[in-house]
């Protein structure tokens, strides 16, 4: 990685919904003595609504506006682990953002491991569909191209949540070896 990056950079994780973020986030966050900070729960903070409302009443547009008002906040931390909504790549100016002061890690997984996570969660507005299963598979591959501009991509099916942060804090030290 031959961009400049701050002294004390972030850890910011980005993938589908279900691919363990939030919770991947919140571990690496504590073992790594980090801050932790999630887009989508500053979103709700700042316009007093939950997201589902949002998406609702003023449609997907909306949210990404304010999806990348929060990543733009966010993007002036330094040494945070930064959990983000999943249709946060979408959008290159909120790629360029966040890795402007930290190194992105795409989390996978596979469809069916995604509906077995998220298929029953009646707040996933995406999912609110006869088929969520198809329309994971088909929302992936739209996203495919904007998650491979990540630093890493890290495969979460099938793995642990030590073997999964064991890798990131590995790739995270190669990373940033010269700032430390």
């Amino acid at each position: 990685m031959q961009r400049p990056i701050k002294k004390h950079p972030n850890i910011v994780l980005v993938g589908f919904m279900g691919t363990g973020k939030t919770s991947v986030g919140r571990r690496i966050s504590s073992q790594l003595r980090m801050r932790y900070v999630d887009t989508d729960e500053i979103v709700e903070r700042n316009s007093r609504r939950r997201i589902s409302d949002i998406f609702e009443k003023d449609g997907e547009s909306a949210f990404r506006e304010l999806e990348s008002e929060a990543v733009r906040e966010v993007s002036e931390l330094q040494n945070h682990v930064i959990s983000t909504g999943g249709g946060v790549v979408l959008r290159e100016d909120n790629m360029t953002e966040l890795k402007r002061n930290g190194v992105v890690f795409c989390l996978t997984a596979t469809p069916e491991e995604i509906y077995k996570r998220v298929g029953h969660q009646v707040h996933r507005p995406l999912l609110q569909t006869p088929d969520p299963l198809a329309k994971i598979q088909a929302m992936l591959a739209e996203r495919r191209p904007y998650y491979a501009e990540s630093d890493y991509m890290i495969r979460t099916t099938g793995r642990s949540f030590d073997e999964i942060i064991n890798h990131i804090k590995q790739m995270f030290k190669k990373s940033t070896r010269n700032l430390r």
